[in-house]
């Protein structure tokens, strides 16, 4: 009776335990997320966390991180990189081995010191500032000094010469800026000239006076690099001045609801400079074409359609995914950290990435994945124009 009695209790035990572990093994894996879902570049940050969500459908619907679903986490950073900063010291006090985003460049310049050497991991989505070669912050895209030489070889072959620039004042206009200068020093655009150079406030409802001036310059095309509220300023006076010149922005712009609000002061002609991905191209290696398929999949099975601010946060995310299917959901940041620093050849719907070339630290990608297109009103979406060099 009683050796029945203990094995009784034995088993009782036993299945408790294994039930402790089943239930452990399917409660979902927390990835954090800093992105700004209110403010002026909230409709940046929302298209990001949308794109997440439909990652982490897709993702579970493939087995999750061994076994186990995974769950997004928002934090709203509020297009504020004082705010950034509060909720990056929030994750780090909880000991997160790693997060994603921001999606504002001002916000990432402002975490990137407190992760930098120690972690936990930061998986910026902006392109737009250099995280310290080797630390624990990365950056998604090819950055913003392999912007200024395509824009300015595609206005180049179309015969327009003839560059105006309007930009806002805070760290991501600077940057433009800077990376423009050093374009126009190449001696391929010597025959190309700035003809007006101009900056508002990230908060000016009206730029009219800067264009006013950029008009009686005479250009032949317009790099407006300004984002969300800042860019719809720009394009609205660009349009009531009447000025019929091309105009060229960010990826960051490539927003369809975005875009639709602008309907009654649009341009005739506007490109965009961003990453590959979000039309497939037919040009690139088959293995970045099934990439950029998924990825094309993935939203669409949510109901998203195809814009910038889901592909910025695609590939980064995909990284991390990657990295914890691979070494589990107990890795530390240090684990990630040299996982994603150790990746080359790895392909994603942006390109081909290679995080141990001098040349791409910390990014994993260059030229290689750039790309321009075009809005089109009428079909709602964009027409892929070129992409850069297919290089490793």
């Amino acid at each position: 009776m009683n050796r029945r009695w203990i094995r009784f209790v034995g088993l009782t035990v036993t299945l408790a335990l294994t039930g402790l572990v089943q239930a452990r093994a399917a409660e979902p894996y927390e990835i954090h997320a800093i992105l700004e879902q209110t403010g002026f570049f909230a409709f940046l940050g929302n298209g990001e966390v949308e794109a997440l969500r439909a990652i982490e459908t897709e993702v579970n619907s493939t087995g999750g991180i061994q076994g186990r679903p995974i769950h997004f986490v928002f934090h709203d950073a509020a297009s504020n990189p004082q705010v950034a900063v509060q909720l990056a010291n929030q994750l780090i006090a909880e000991k997160v081995p790693v997060f994603i985003g921001p999606g504002l460049s001002a916000d990432c310049a402002a975490i990137y010191p407190l992760v930098a050497q120690n972690g936990p991991v930061d998986f910026c989505l902006s392109p737009g500032v250099q995280p310290p070669p080797g630390g624990f912050a990365f950056r998604n895209g090819p950055p913003v000094d392999d912007a200024m030489p395509i824009m300015a070889r595609y206005s180049y072959r179309r015969g327009l010469r003839n560059i105006a620039f309007l930009a806002t004042t805070d760290a991501s206009g600077q940057i433009w800026d800077q990376s423009l200068s050093a374009a126009l020093n190449r001696l391929e655009f010597k025959d190309m000239r700035l003809v007006a150079r101009e900056f508002s406030g990230v908060s000016d409802i009206s730029v009219a006076a800067q264009v006013a001036r950029i008009k009686a310059a005479r250009p032949d095309i317009i790099y407006a690099v300004g984002s969300g509220t800042a860019f719809g300023a720009e394009l609205r006076a660009i349009y009531d001045a009447g000025l019929d010149v091309p105009v060229i922005t960010t990826g960051a712009n490539m927003s369809i609801p975005q875009l639709r609000s602008y309907a009654a002061f649009m341009v005739k002609e506007l490109d965009f400079y961003t990453s590959q991905g979000l039309v497939i191209n037919p040009n690139a290696r088959p293995d970045v074409r099934a990439e950029q398929a998924t990825f094309v999949r993935t939203m669409k099975r949510s109901g998203l359609p195809l814009e910038v601010p889901r592909l910025t946060a695609y590939d980064p995310t995909m990284m991390v995914i990657g990295a914890l299917r691979k070494l589990g959901t107990s890795a530390t940041a240090s684990q990630i950290h040299a996982y994603l620093l150790g990746l080359r050849n790895w392909a994603g719907a942006e390109g081909v990435y290679d995080f141990t070339r001098p040349d791409r630290l910390q990014t994993g990608i260059r030229e290689n994945g750039t790309a321009m297109y075009r809005y089109l009103p009428d079909k709602g979406g964009f027409e892929l124009l070129f992409t850069g060099p297919q290089v490793l």
